[in-house]
């Protein structure tokens, strides 16, 4: 059977146990700062949360087989009001960040959360990496990547002369 090589379902299926207990803890204490909003629930009294979901995973090479890597988490929250004429309730979605660090080389079996806050969309990490773990390379530095790659790997390919291109 052929095993997916993709980092976010790796996580999901190591991680998702602590980081959903760790969204819950935060979610519960901190939900003020989440920016519920909801049209049914006016003044929001009570929340609850429900579930949580891993929406995106960020992944960053650190020296040596270890990764830091930031996880999207949608949360699943119950908000509340009730006055003496209704009871009102709705659900909201908000997203968190959570980043972690760990060790390829045993798994992520060492993994740590290193923080929480609620997600930003243009926060994005630059110098991530892709679902493969291969580094996302803009089409404009391509040149001087593959150059810095063969300066520290491979220097004297870029002493050898270069045929030269036949006529077309």
């Amino acid at each position: 059977m052929i095993s997916a090589r993709s980092f976010a379902e790796f996580v999901k299926a190591k991680c998702f146990d602590g980081l959903c207990k760790a969204v819950e803890n935060y979610a519960n204490e901190n939900w003020c700062l989440l920016g519920l909003y909801s049209r049914r629930v006016q003044n929001i009294e009570q929340v609850v949360f429900s579930d949580a979901t891993i929406e995106r995973v960020y992944v960053s090479d650190l020296p040596g087989t270890r990764v830091s890597f930031d996880v999207g988490v949608e949360v699943e929250m119950e908000v509340s009001e009730a006055n003496r004429h209704n009871d009102y309730s709705d659900e909201c979605y908000p997203w968190v960040r959570v980043s972690c660090e760990g060790d390829l080389s045993c798994g992520l079996d060492d993994w740590k959360i290193k923080s929480i806050e609620p997600y930003d969309k243009k926060k994005a990490p630059i110098n991530s990496l892709s679902d493969a773990l291969v580094p996302y390379i803009p089409y404009d530095r391509l040149e001087s990547v593959a150059t810095d790659f063969l300066k520290e790997h491979y220097p004297e390919a870029l002493r050898i002369p270069r045929p030269k291109q036949a006529p077309v």
